[in-house]
């Protein structure tokens, strides 16, 4: 393990399975009210087929609104529906902290908002009236504080990232390391706290180029010869969003070896495409297709636009020495395409030692994954681009 790194926690994202949070309402007018678990950390309601809640009001818009969990808040955002969302009778034009007892109004649907534990269930009447009152002013508390923290954060610059070694099959040579965002602000340690709650305020693209940012102003002290993987956001436009934070860190960071990491989904047009990955090539920046296979294998867009490495995303990966030989020859002929393409396999969510052999008889070229190393952090962080490789590491060594 590189002695720069320390091991870093990684704790689980919020799971809304056991939440206890409800909407009491009716699903259309003149059925009778029913209770409605918000189950999901994003929650959407509208008319629209495969909402979360879907209504029968021809007066609600197809994807009328959605609940946000942060860090066991709710958050009520509408999305731009046409007759309105209403909490407590006020109109609501951003996304704002909801709480048991709260009334919620979707055009002219109404609900009330209920959390139900079985440690205030099981009190009397009158401490229960009490404890949820409490608990209503905590979480009205809370859900602002959280977004109060995630300002910090971006004021701050306060990602802190860790990292996860990639690679080479056979040698276990490492060749660079993906970066993976993390915060010690509380409430917002990890990457799904950190993006949920900058979808409430429309500032996902502004996080995903301050977690680039930050990246590889750490990553650079891994050395010279270590890549630096760096992800992207889907709702980050790669013209307007990705290029221009590419390039300014090409001209602050001109030694780091940079790979930056694009899901399939982000390829909509071939043409624009190619416009993007031959301006990587001039800033000497090269290209991954990240989580390959999650949706639909984009085969046509890997011959045509190749990158320098292909991702097979975890799912594809987590169990192969159990799959079955249809399976494995089907996995080992998309590596084989990769290759024509002189594109360089990655075989993500390594996790045992069955699975990376059965990866290495496949093909693959590099493996990255628990078996193979957890993300790490840096025994100290560099604060922004104005201090010097030689002040960093002195202060690394000292401990300082």
């Amino acid at each position: 393990m590189n002695p720069l790194l320390v091991d870093s926690d990684t704790p689980a994202p919020l799971s809304q399975a056991d939440s206890g949070w409800f909407l009491v309402g009716c699903a259309a007018p003149g059925q009778p009210a029913q209770h409605f678990q918000i189950s999901k950390e994003t929650f959407t309601i509208g008319r629209r087929q495969g909402a979360d809640l879907k209504l029968g009001s021809m007066r609600v818009s197809g994807r009328h609104a959605e609940i946000v969990s942060i860090s066991g808040n709710l958050f009520l955002r509408d999305l731009n529906s046409t007759n309105g969302t209403f909490v407590n009778r006020k109109r609501i034009t951003q996304p704002t902290p909801i709480s048991p007892g709260d009334h919620i109004e979707l055009a002219d649907m109404e609900f009330r908002v209920e959390h139900k534990d079985p440690v205030v269930e099981a009190t009397s009447s009158d401490s229960h009236s009490c404890m949820r009152q409490t608990i209503q002013e905590i979480d009205s508390f809370e859900s602002e504080w959280v977004l109060t923290q995630f300002d910090e954060l971006m004021r701050q610059r306060a990602v802190t990232p860790a990292f996860q070694p990639i690679v080479t099959f056979g040698t276990r040579e490492t060749i660079g390391y993906e970066a993976l965002a993390r915060s010690s602000m509380s409430g917002l340690e990890t990457p799904g706290t950190m993006f949920h709650t900058a979808s409430l305020v429309n500032r996902e693209a502004e996080l995903s180029m301050l977690c680039r940012q930050r990246a590889v102003e750490c990553g650079r002290l891994l050395g010279p010869e270590n890549r630096i993987f760096v992800n992207t956001h889907p709702l980050e436009c790669l013209r307007v969003d990705v290029l221009p934070s590419l390039k300014i860190l090409r001209r602050n960071f001109p030694d780091v070896q940079l790979v930056v990491e694009v899901h399939e989904r982000a390829i909509d047009d071939l043409t624009t495409f190619r416009e993007f990955t031959a301006q990587l090539r001039d800033l000497e920046i090269e290209l991954a297709y990240d989580d390959f296979g999650a949706g639909r294998a984009r085969l046509l867009e890997l011959v045509e636009v190749p990158p320098q490495f292909l991702k097979f995303d975890a799912g594809l990966i987590r169990g192969i020495h159990n799959a079955s030989e249809h399976q494995r020859k089907l996995l080992k002929m998309l590596v084989e395409i990769a290759r024509d393409s002189q594109t360089m396999t990655l075989a993500e969510g390594i996790e045992t030692r069955e699975e990376a052999d059965v990866c290495h008889e496949l093909g693959f070229d590099y493996a990255q994954g628990y078996y193979f190393g957890k993300p790490a952090r840096l025994k100290r962080y560099p604060s922004g681009l104005g201090i010097s490789d030689t002040t960093i590491r002195a202060m690394m060594e000292d401990g300082t």
